[in-house]
């Protein structure tokens, strides 16, 4: 096929027919390269640090307490103990019997909860040997989901900041939470 019948009209053609082109490359590259969640509407997750999967012997009483609640904070989404075990002091300390009694609460009612805020800030680190008190602010947002089916069941919602205290231990050169409670 030739552009030839359009005569004088062809560089106009093949300009238009170019934009055409560009703009529909431009308008998939954005709305197929989005995340579902931003395209309906619904409320999407800001970024949690991730997590990794061990604690680190370099870490701090203090990012060992920043580890735990962001892998409390992923937990959140699926309900899942498991995902806190490598940052606790054990299944049977506090800190574990705390978090997995509240994702299991959470499981019972079929919810789970999207974690959008989880800052931990003002930070005041007791040391005593291998145990450690850490004193710290806590502010927390995000909202609930069903569990089956991911979709939100409440609005997005942030929380005052609560003064919270973990006590962490040192058990073979490594952190681990071993309690967290809020505080007064």
């Amino acid at each position: 096929m030739t552009l030839d019948h359009l005569g004088r009209w062809r560089l106009p053609a093949i300009a238009g027919l170019s934009l055409l082109i560009a703009v529909t490359v431009v308008v998939a590259i954005l709305l197929l390269g989005r995340a579902p969640t931003v395209i309906d509407g619904s409320p999407s997750p800001s970024a949690i640090q991730p997590t990794d999967a061990t604690p680190s012997p370099d870490d701090t009483p203090e990012a060992a307490v920043r580890t735990f609640f962001n892998a409390f904070a992923a937990a959140r989404e699926t309900d899942d103990p498991a995902l806190i075990e490598p940052f606790v002091n054990g299944t049977d300390s506090s800190a574990y019997q705390t978090a997995a009694g509240f994702l299991l609460g959470q499981q019972e009612v079929g919810k789970a909860s999207v974690v959008t805020v989880n800052e931990l800030s003002n930070f005041d680190v007791s040391l005593d040997g291998i145990e450690a008190t850490v004193l710290f602010d806590h502010r927390l947002g995000g909202y609930d989901i069903d569990l089956e089916s991911g979709e939100p069941v409440e609005s997005p919602t942030v929380l005052e900041s609560r003064r919270k205290q973990a006590v962490v231990v040192l058990i073979d050169g490594v952190w681990l939470v071993d309690s967290f409670e809020n505080l007064p």
